[in-house]
């Protein structure tokens, strides 16, 4: 190391506190420096930390007000910013200093809540140096002046120097009965090190904060979290609204049942209009339906990984399907004759899978959007504008505080809710809610609900052929339970089951439990579809991570 950059150091520091009758403590630090124009080339850097805990744990928070600085006794140009946990007071201006040289710098500041008040004593307690600094200080010392002449034998003086793993006691104490206690260190402090002092007297010299004080500062200190909340709380009216309108929309009056579905409309559609997105039962009832159409059967069996879905083409043209969902689904699945006449929806054949999820959601969000029910732009506009206010309001002013992980948390909690208001921010037209009716009626027909039924005609017998008809709609609409027990209840337990066992579209495990068939088709399905298609997801994924570390080798 130069001779230069090791005779560079602070000379003394010294910092005399006046503990104010208002709990105020008014601070003059002299910094007397040995600049070599290495460290020191403009001025000083001094930081003073503002944020820290205390012996008992305590968070404290410093406001701090510097209000004089010197240069060897004129004023001198200087800056303040908060650092971290600590206010960094840069003095100097863009002139360097004469080197060599052995300036001193007078700082004045006055600072506020660093004072502890408990049951049998108040108490200072005041980190002076923090560690990390980038020379030593050759000389320092701390003088804490009370309000007041105190017994010297009520006074309890105590502090630390050194590092949190290497603590310390290098500094010799003096008390006097005037009031004024002194630690001067007895070797110079490293960089890595830091000095604290605190100081005990008794309690009535200082009157203690009153309550509304102390709600004013917390209320302060956690101005980040309670904007975040505030932002949160009102991102959970905004969407309470949103559910409520959704339900006023979903729930009417009307007790028309209906026994038959709109024309022109698969299952998997109703249940994408009805919930205004799609999931897995979308595609398993659609599937299903084009099962009891006999595009394709459905194969159930055993196997050592436990039961699987196979299913198989029985003949082509999937054009000839009813809706356009439909054909994308089954020309997704099986492309084509020849060249691939089954497909097991197991995590194997998750390419097939994920690609028919594609082509399926495609499908009906081309035909239901924005024709049946779109976003409502002003109420996810306005869930967007209040979290983004909020949230980054809520960040910077957390910054400035330290309270990062409550405010984090918050924060993360308004982008869930976030996503809830982009799903509910949707609402039908004029044809989605006509539509809306007719489905809410066929839900209300399958459950078994009473209500008066549409149309002159009756209602067709609930034999088996009407209830594998109407099977892939109960699917959709979450009512296939309720479906199949209208059945076994107008059959009988017995018949049905053979009814159900002899369906041509349905083979493998034997059908000897209804209530069991209707989990496999309805829960099961699905289950095995979602099943295969995080599989798929993750392969594609790892696919795509593979060609971009390829692309760039």
């Amino acid at each position: 190391m130069p001779t230069a950059w090791a005779q560079e150091r602070i000379l003394s520091d010294d910092i005399e506190v006046r503990v104010l009758a208002d709990g105020r403590l008014d601070v003059t630090e002299r910094i007397a420096i040995r600049a070599e124009g290495r460290i020191f080339r403009h001025g000083i850097v001094r930081d003073i930390p503002v944020r820290y805990r205390d012996p008992t744990g305590t968070r404290v928070v410093v406001d701090l007000d510097v209000y004089e600085v010197l240069r060897d006794g004129r004023p001198a140009p200087w800056t303040a910013e908060r650092s971290g946990n600590r206010m960094r007071v840069r003095v100097g201006d863009a002139r360097r200093l004469p080197t060599p040289s052995t300036p001193v710098y007078t700082l004045r500041y006055r600072t506020t809540r660093q004072l502890g008040f408990f049951d049998d004593h108040d108490a200072v307690y005041l980190p002076a140096f923090a560690p990390a600094r980038d020379v030593e200080i050759a000389r320092g010392s701390i003088a804490i002046a009370l309000p007041d002449a105190v017994p010297v034998e009520t006074l309890h003086a105590d502090g630390a120097t050194g590092t949190v793993d290497a603590p310390g006691r290098d500094f010799h104490l003096a008390l006097s009965a005037a009031g004024t206690t002194r630690w001067t260190l007895a070797r110079p402090l490293p960089p890595e090190a830091g000095w604290t002092v605190s100081l005990a007297f008794p309690k009535g010299l200082i009157a203690p904060p009153s309550r509304q004080q102390r709600l004013a500062w917390w209320l302060h200190d956690h101005r980040g979290p309670l904007v975040a909340l505030a932002g949160l709380v009102a991102l959970l009216v905004l969407y309470v609204l949103q559910r409520r309108r959704h339900r006023q929309g979903h729930a009417r009056d009307d007790t028309t049942l209906r026994d038959v579905p709109p024309p022109g409309f698969s299952p998997g559609g109703l249940r994408y209009l009805l919930r205004m997105r799609y999931d897995a039962r979308c595609l398993s009832s659609d599937l299903l339906a084009a099962a009891v159409d006999d595009h394709v059967h459905l194969l159930r069996e055993r196997t050592s990984e436990g039961m699987q879905w196979r299913v198989l083409r029985t003949r082509p043209g999937a054009h000839r399907l009813p809706t356009l969902e439909q054909r994308a689904l089954l020309t997704a699945l099986l492309p084509g004759p020849g060249t691939q006449d089954a497909v097991v929806l197991a995590p194997a054949q998750a390419e097939a899978v994920v690609a028919t999820w594609r082509a399926h959601e495609r499908a009906l969000r081309r035909r239901f959007q924005p024709a049946l029910f779109g976003v409502r732009g002003g109420g996810l506009l306005a869930a967007l504008a209040i979290a983004l206010l909020s949230g980054a309001t809520a960040l910077w002013l957390s910054a400035e505080a330290g309270l990062w992980a409550p405010t984090l948390a918050i924060v993360a909690a308004m982008g869930l809710i976030l996503v809830a208001c982009a799903i509910r921010a949707r609402s039908l037209t004029a044809e989605g809610e006509r539509l809306l009716a007719h489905i809410q009626g066929l839900r209300r027909y399958l459950a078994g609900d009473p209500g008066t039924l549409g149309g002159e005609a009756a209602p067709p017998p609930l034999d088996v052929h009407h209830y594998e008809h109407l099977l892939p709609y109960a699917v959709a609409l979450d009512v296939e339970a309720a479906w199949t027990r209208r059945f076994v209840a107008a059959a009988g337990p017995a018949a049905a089951s053979a009814s159900v066992a002899g369906l041509p579209w349905y083979r493998g495990v034997t059908v000897t439990d209804l209530e069991r068939f209707c989990r496999s088709v309805g829960q099961g399905l699905a289950r095995r579809i979602v099943a295969a298609r995080r599989r798929g997801a993750r392969r594609t994924k790892r696919r795509r991570r593979d060609a971009k570390d390829d692309a760039t080798r």
